[in-house]
Parts: structure tokens; C-alpha cells; sequence
């Protein structure tokens, strides 16, 4: 008798586990879509009205910005030139100058040849 109340309390005790397991699956899952509700709902509320509205959200300034001239695309162009040689070779030396040793600012600290050399490149532009 003891083996069969040893089986029927195995089983039940299977079936509750297994009700625990599903219940609390089911429950984060409702959790989780109705949180995506709630983000989705008033976001997809302020799209709708952009949209049906007809009014960009974009900036007037970023709307209105002027085309680049010739001239300054030139210089442009001149400045990317010139910053593009302001860096480290292969073997550690810097585009600019040449030099072997690494740059230093005016406190001691390392600093990257284009940020050494800034003034030389703004004095050729």
C-alpha cells in the first residue's frame, strides 16, 4: 500500500509543478505584452498624428540648411588633405613631421599628432 501512495503522491505532486511551471510562463508572458501595449500604444499615437497632420517633426534649421558652396568644399576637401597626414605611420612615426617620439601637449600628456599640429593646419588653410 505504501508504493501505491508513494506513486499517487509522485504524480500529484507532478501535476502541480507542472500547473507552477505553465501558470508562471503564462503570467510573464501577459506581463510582457501588455507593457508592449502600453509603450506601443501612445507611440504609435504620436506617429498617427504626425503623419495625419501632414507637420514634420524635423527642425526648421535642419530643413532650410544652405548647400555647401564650391569654395567651401574646396576647403573642405584642403582640410581633410591636410588632417589626413597629421597621423602615425606603420612604424610610429608621425605623418606631419616625422617625428619618432610621441607628441606631447603642454602638461606632459600624449597627444595625437593632429591635435599637435592643429595650428600648423589652420595656419595653411
Amino acid at each position: 500500500m505504501s508504493k501505491l501512495v508513494l506513486k499517487l503522491a509522485q504524480a500529484i505532486g507532478i501535476v502541480v509543478l507542472t500547473v507552477l511551471v505553465v501558470g508562471t510562463v503564462i503570467g510573464v508572458l501577459q506581463w510582457v505584452v501588455v507593457a508592449a501595449g502600453l509603450v506601443a500604444l501612445p507611440v504609435a499615437g504620436i506617429w498617427l498624428y504626425s503623419r495625419l497632420s501632414g507637420r514634420s517633426t524635423a527642425s526648421p534649421a535642419r530643413r532650410s540648411a544652405p548647400r555647401p558652396t564650391r569654395a567651401d568644399r574646396a576647403v573642405t576637401a584642403r582640410r581633410a588633405e591636410l588632417e589626413g597626414r597629421a597621423v602615425y605611420d606603420a612604424v610610429g612615426r608621425c605623418g606631419w613631421c616625422g617625428s619618432g617620439t610621441r607628441h606631447q601637449d603642454r602638461y606632459g600628456f600624449p597627444a595625437t599628432p593632429l591635435a599637435f599640429h592643429r595650428g600648423e593646419i589652420d595656419a595653411m588653410l
